[in-house]
């Protein structure tokens, strides 16, 4: 019987360290502050990679475009830039395009097109922009991008929102290339830190959201749920399963 007390004691102990967050907690201090100096950061400015998808708009020539005027949303096919880097546009053949700006292309695309068409006038697209939101989110997977970049609580809300059980104190944005990555934590209850980190997301990006402290107890707990049946058949005590479950 003393073991099923100590046992609940000490999971009561657990479940009650773990903490009630809110957005901005650290600082309700300055949500009436109008004079905020955030860091300026930079415009960014998206290159074409291989397997990126180009939708081409001539305006006036919708039979050499892959969309019509109003219908990017429709547009799931576009010009793929293949391993190589090089697409091919209708006309005008084929162009290496990676490490390209959208709008430098535009206008390389426009010139060399200008030999078919009077006075021709182009719109592109990259159409496959996406992220990747994984971890303590509702409905974690991948997520459109449709303006190049999308703000961070944006992506969280794509995905359906935190669960309770996320750490909000430490959220990771994985950026680059895998095998050299960068990485960013972002405390989403802090004020500050939100004005001093980028928590604008690129193409690519990898946004995780660690689980807080009471779900990896309750994790370990049902790792120790053999031990414990175990304390049980040798003292005769029983256990409430219940309260180790306390806090999810």
């Amino acid at each position: 019987m003393k073991y099923t007390f100590i046992l609940t004691i000490v999971l009561l102990v657990f479940s009650g360290c773990s903490k009630k967050y809110t957005l901005f907690s650290q600082n309700q201090d300055l949500v009436k502050t109008v004079k905020i100096n955030p860091v300026k950061q930079e415009i960014y400015r998206y290159k074409i990679k291989p397997y990126d998808r180009i939708s081409v708009l001539f305006y006036e020539h919708p039979d050499i475009s892959t969309r019509k005027i109003g219908d990017f949303q429709e547009d799931r096919v576009g010009i793929l830039v293949n391993a190589n880097g090089i697409a091919s546009f209708p006309l005008i053949g084929d162009i290496e395009v990676t490490g390209m700006y959208i709008e430098d292309l535009e206008k390389e695309v426009e010139e060399m097109a200008s030999e078919f068409i009077i006075n021709p006038s182009v719109n592109l697209n990259i159409i496959n922009h996406r992220l990747f939101v994984l971890g303590e989110v509702n409905q974690p997977g991948t997520v459109q991008i449709t303006n190049t970049t999308m703000n961070l609580f944006e992506a969280i809300s794509s995905s359906g929102g935190l669960r309770d059980t996320s750490d909000k104190n430490e959220v990771l944005i994985i950026r680059g290339d895998l095998a050299n990555p960068t990485l960013m934590k972002v405390d989403i209850t802090d004020f500050k830190s939100l004005m001093v980190n980028s928590v604008t997301l690129h193409p690519s990006d990898i946004l995780y959201v660690n689980p807080n402290k009471a779900k990896n107890f309750n994790t370990n707990i049902s790792e120790l749920l053999p031990f414990i049946q175990l304390i049980q058949s040798a003292t005769g005590s029983s256990v409430n399963i219940q309260t180790l479950n306390r806090g999810k």
